[in-house]
């Protein structure tokens, strides 16, 4: 068996999956490497570019290791990304809020102005 990480460039909030290959295909001249991997006793292929393996190992153990560091990594940093979101979210509440009371303000203050 072999494991691999690789990047995921889909989605901001997931930068790379996991999975276990029963073999891999590859060669110097080629950008991509072959991949096995059997699902309900059917074998596939799945290509992906080699620029975008992160790590590709028989070292089980090593592959935990970094999957639990990446893990970690990720945790950290989307609950500063969730914090930051929610803070701006409420910063934008707030601008709409004193603009909303600033238009009330400009319309009570000078009704000449209104085009009719």
């Amino acid at each position: 068996m072999y494991y691999v990480i690789q990047r995921y460039h889909n989605n901001h909030q997931k930068h790379y999956f996991a999975y276990i290959v029963a073999k891999y295909i590859s060669a110097k001249n080629t950008q991509n490497i072959i991949f096995e991997i059997t699902q309900n006793g059917v074998t596939k292929r799945k290509w992906s570019p080699k620029k975008d393996i992160i790590l590709l190992t028989a070292d089980k153990e090593l592959f935990r290791n970094t999957l639990e560091r990446l893990e970690a990594l990720k945790e950290q940093h989307l609950e500063k990304i969730n914090s930051a979101q929610e803070k701006l979210n409420q910063e934008l509440s707030q601008f709409h809020e004193a603009l909303q009371k600033e238009f009330e303000m400009i319309l009570l203050s000078s009704p000449a102005n209104l085009l009719t």
